[in-house]
């Protein structure tokens, strides 16, 4: 949840990614279908990207998040309330661009990578428990999520080749602009 929290559009906000229940060994890694180790750094990010792009598609079609409402069920859903035939790939995609539309308009306003930290707190290792003793590599985690989400690293951006395969071009133009 590190990374979710760090790099949700609003603030820190559970809200924007299913990711606690991968964390809680409940959920599967939509990139492989297997159980990921709670305690597993860097190689959350790309899965991480993933729930947060499935979270975006599911706020944008107003859906409860309770109700665990299988992908294969809201992508039928999608192409039958819009004519559209999307693949799966496809509607994700759609969750993707809207991400990156967000973090586009963040950077827009100043948002940067030294902006998508966590607090004390939540870096200070605990003194006893299972967890003791254990803080994760947070920089290393956010590196390989900016690596996975195709931003850059030094400034926090979405990279224009990034926005422009997301179909995103005059946004490209707008935020590599402000240099």
């Amino acid at each position: 949840m590190a990374l979710v929290y760090a790099t949700s559009p609003r603030g820190a906000c559970h809200n924007q990614s299913d990711y606690f229940m991968v964390d809680l060994w409940k959920d599967t890694n939509y990139a492989n279908g297997e159980l990921q180790d709670p305690r597993a750094g860097a190689e959350k990010a790309a899965n991480v990207a993933l729930h947060q792009d499935w979270r975006t598609v599911h706020n944008a079609l107003v859906q409860c998040f309770f109700a665990s409402v299988p992908l294969a069920t809201t992508l039928s859903l999608v192409n039958a309330a819009t004519g559209f035939d999307y693949s799966l790939d496809e509607l994700r995609e759609v969750g993707e661009r809207a991400w990156n539309l967000k973090r586009a308009i963040n950077n827009r306003l100043g948002l940067t990578r030294a902006n998508d930290t966590l607090p004390k707190a939540l870096l200070t290792p605990y003194a006893e428990g299972g967890s003791a003793g254990l803080v994760p590599d947070f920089p290393a985690m956010l590196s390989a999520y900016y690596a996975a989400r195709g931003w850059d690293e030094a400034t926090g951006r979405p990279t224009r080749a990034t926005l422009l395969r997301l179909g995103l071009g005059d946004v490209a133009d707008d935020i590599w602009r402000m240099d």
